[in-house]
């Protein structure tokens, strides 16, 4: 089975890493991928300032960026009700794949956690994955961000979840699920 052709010539990325050479790679693959609009950022603040000034159709962040880091720029972008890239699907990159960056990238919304090193291939696959699976966006009192299950079903509030030490009495937690503005990423 092939993989369908992925359509980024109209696509407008933001890339966030604090490393020039690393940019230039992402730039690149990008660019070699079809991207056209590629924005290019070395900080955390910096990033965040473009989100809140027009859209995105795709983040891609180093979690360690200066300034503000990864987890806390797409934190903030999630939270934010007047950012346009609230749902902007947001993959975040690391040097240290261990399962606790993991999990922050999970609970601060982002939709893909990509270890470095990377390659074309990689950025190509982690791209299709976001355009055949837009998952809903979850909005709940701890979590902002898109599904972070990966199968079928509704979304579970914080109630529904087990945790160590919570009383099942607990109040059930409001959820609203929104419509993901997915790229169109295929043609």
């Amino acid at each position: 089975m092939t993989k369908p052709a992925l359509n980024l010539q109209s696509l407008r990325f933001l890339v966030a890493d604090g490393n020039s050479y690393f940019q230039s790679i992402l730039y690149g693959i990008l660019h070699a991928l079809g991207a056209q609009h590629i924005a290019v950022t070395g900080n955390g603040d910096e990033a965040l300032a473009h989100s809140r000034a027009g859209v995105t159709d795709l983040l891609i962040c180093d979690w360690n960026l200066p300034q503000l880091d990864g987890f806390d720029l797409v934190r903030r972008i999630r939270e934010d009700n007047h950012n346009p890239n609230r749902h902007t699907p947001v993959i975040v990159l690391t040097s240290h794949a261990r399962a606790q960056n993991v999990e922050r990238a999970r609970d601060c919304g982002a939709n893909l956690v990509l270890a470095k090193p990377i390659s074309p291939k990689m950025i190509y696959d982690r791209l299709l994955w976001i355009a055949e699976d837009p998952r809903p966006f979850v909005l709940t009192r701890s979590y902002i961000g898109p599904d972070r299950r990966f199968k079928e079903g509704p979304p579970l509030g914080d109630a529904d979840r087990r945790v160590a030490g919570a009383s099942a009495a607990a109040p059930p937690a409001q959820i609203r699920v929104a419509p993901v503005r997915a790229p169109a990423l295929t043609h």
